[in-house]
C-alpha cells in the first residue's frame, strides 16, 4: 500500500506543481493537464494534495497571524504580515493554487467524468466547496460561474458576489451528497487507496459534506440571524459525526518526502514565524493539557546562560524581533503530522453555538464533547474532569468560541469566527499603521492585471459581505 500511495502522491504532486506555476488568468482557464493523465483517480488525488497544501501554507499563516495563533518576525516575509502590511503580490500563489490547481481539476472531473464516476465526482465536489469557501472567505467576491470557460472564449470571467457564492456552496455540497449516495453499480470505478483521506469511504465523505454545509450556514449568523443557526443545527444532525475517526485530515508522509508544510516551513525558514503570546498565555493560565503538544518549548540559544530553562513563550503582536520564543508543537509540526480539515470537534462546536443561539438545551453537553474530542485528538488522552469542567463552564457564545479558537488551531475557522462574532477579544498590533486586524486579503495582482472583470479591493480593513456590522 505504501508503494501505491507513494506513486499516487508523486504523480499528483507533479500535476499540482505544474498547475500552480500558472500565474495569468488566461493560463489558468486552460486545461493544464496532459489528457493522458486526466483520469478520475489522478484528478481527485491531485485535488486532495493541493488542498493539503492550501490548508497548511499561506492562507493559514495569514489567518493565524491575524488571530494571534501565530506571530511573524522581521527575519522573513511574515514580519510585514504581522504589521498588517499585505500587498496584492503577496497572495498570488495562494489564489493560483486554489483556482489554477484545485478548482480547475474539480471542473475537469465534473465536466468529463460525472456520469460514470459519481463517487469520484462527489469527492471532487466536496473539495471544490471547501476550497471555494477558502477563497470567498478571504477575498469576498470571487469568480465561479464563468470560471474555466476559456475553451468557449471567455478568458475574463465575471465575479460572483459573495452572497451568490454562498448559495453555490450549498448547491455544490447537495450535489456531492446525491452523487455519493448513488449505488455502487452506478460507478465504472470506485475510489479506494487513491483517496488519501478516507480510502473511498463514501459514508464518511457524506458526513463531511453535511458538516461543511453547517459551517457555511453558521457563517451567515450576522446576515440571517437565528435562521442560520437552525440550518446549521439541522445539517449537523444529518451529518451524524460521532468520533474523531470521522475527521477529514491532511495526509503527509515521510515515505515520499511529502512533508507536513508546517514542519517544512519551520525547517527551511527558521525563526520566520513563532506562536502568539495570547494563545500561549491562555493555554498556560488554564493548565490546558494540549499545551505541550500545540506549542514547542524554547530552544537554548548559543552561549545560553547557566540555568537556562526551556519554556513556552509566544510573541506579542508588536514583537517582530524576538526569535528565542516558541514554534508550533509536535502534534501539528512534525514531519508527518496530520492536520484536521473538517472534524468531529468542529461539528460539536457548531452544535453548541447553534443551540446557544436558539436558546435550546444541550449546549453544555455539546461543548463538553467538542473539547473532549479536541484534547483526545491532540494528546491521545481524555481531559481530566476538573479541566473539562473549567473549560466548559462558560456556555455563552463567547465561551464557546474561545474553546473553538483553541481546538481549531492552525485552521481558518478561528479567523472566520473572530470576524463573525468578535471573539476572542484580541488587541491589534499597536505598532501597525492601522491598529486594526485585517478582515480580508487584497485582490491578487494577477487578477487586477489580467482580468478586467475582477472585483478589485486593496483595503484589507474593508469587510466582506457576511461580516456586516
Amino acid at each position: 500500500m505504501k508503494k501505491y500511495i507513494k506513486g499516487v502522491i508523486l504523480t499528483v504532486f507533479s500535476i499540482t506543481l505544474l498547475n500552480s506555476c500558472q500565474s495569468e488568468l488566461d493560463d489558468f482557464n486552460n486545461n493544464p493537464n496532459n489528457p493522458s493523465v486526466s483520469t478520475p483517480t489522478l484528478l481527485m488525488a491531485a485535488m486532495e494534495v493541493s488542498t493539503f497544501s492550501t490548508h497548511t501554507t499561506g492562507l493559514m499563516r495569514y489567518s493565524g497571524i491575524f488571530t494571534q495563533h501565530l506571530a511573524g518576525t522581521n527575519i522573513g516575509q511574515m514580519g510585514p504580515i504581522a504589521s498588517y502590511i499585505i500587498t496584492e503580490g503577496d497572495v498570488n500563489n495562494e489564489w493560483n493554487l486554489i483556482y489554477g490547481t484545485t478548482l480547475m481539476n474539480g471542473h475537469i472531473l465534473n465536466r468529463d467524468f460525472a456520469k460514470d464516476y459519481p463517487y469520484y465526482n462527489g469527492i471532487g465536489q466536496i473539495l471544490t466547496a471547501l476550497n471555494l469557501g477558502y477563497a470567498t472567505d478571504m477575498w469576498g467576491d470571487v469568480p465561479y460561474d464563468e470560471s474555466f470557460l476559456a475553451e468557449q472564449g471567455n478568458k475574463a470571467p465575471k465575479y460572483n458576489t459573495q452572497q451568490e457564492i454562498y448559495v453555490r456552496l450549498q448547491a455544490i455540497l447537495d450535489n456531492a451528497i446525491i452523487n455519493l449516495a448513488k449505488p455502487i453499480a452506478n460507478n465504472e470505478k470506485i475510489p479506494g487507496k487513491d483517496d488519501l483521506i478516507f480510502a473511498g469511504d463514501t459514508k464518511k465523505w457524506i458526513k463531511v459534506a453535511y458538516v461543511l454545509k453547517a459551517r457555511f450556514a453558521l457563517r451567515l449568523t450576522v446576515v440571517e440571524g437565528n435562521a442560520a443557526a437552525q440550518k446549521a443545527l439541522d445539517y449537523i444532525t444529518l451529518a451524524g459525526m460521532t468520533e474523531n475517526a470521522d475527521d477529514a485530515n491532511t495526509f503527509f508522509t515521510t515515505e515520499t518526502n511529502s512533508l507536513n508544510q508546517w514542519y517544512a516551513f519551520g525547517y527551511n525558514r527558521p525563526n520566520y514565524m513563532k506562536v502568539g503570546k495570547y494563545l500561549v498565555d491562555y493555554l498556560k493560565n488554564t493548565n490546558d493539557p494540549r499545551l505541550s503538544k500545540m506549542i514547542a518549548l524554547t530552544v537554548p540559544p548559543k552561549n545560553a546562560p547557566v540555568g537556562f530553562v526551556p519554556d513556552y513563550i509566544g510573541n506579542a503582536p508588536e514583537d517582530q524581533t524576538s526569535i528565542g520564543t516558541s514554534y508550533i508543537g509536535s502534534a501539528f509540526a512534525s514531519e508527518a503530522s496530520q492536520i484536521g480539515i473538517v472534524t468531529y470537534a468542529e461539528a460539536k462546536f457548531i452544535e453548541a453555538e447553534a443551540k446557544a443561539r436558539l436558546g435550546q438545551s444541550g449546549v453544555d453537553t455539546a461543548l463538553q464533547e467538542a473539547v473532549t474530542a479536541s484534547v483526545r485528538k491532540i494528546t491521545s488522552t481524555d481531559p481530566t474532569a476538573p479541566f473539562l469542567a473549567a473549560a466548559t463552564a462558560d456556555i455563552t457564545i463567547a465561551g464557546i468560541i474561545q474553546q473553538k479558537y483553541i481546538a481549531l488551531f492552525l485552521t481558518m475557522e478561528p479567523y472566520n469566527d473572530f470576524r463573525r462574532t468578535g471573539f476572542p477579544v484580541l488587541v491589534p498590533n499597536q505598532n501597525s499603521q492601522t491598529r486594526t486586524i485585517p478582515v480580508r486579503l487584497p485582490t491578487p495582482s494577477d487578477e487586477r492585471q489580467y482580468n478586467p472583470n475582477a472585483t478589485v479591493v486593496s483595503n484589507v480593513t474593508s469587510k466582506i459581505w457576511w461580516d456586516k456590522d
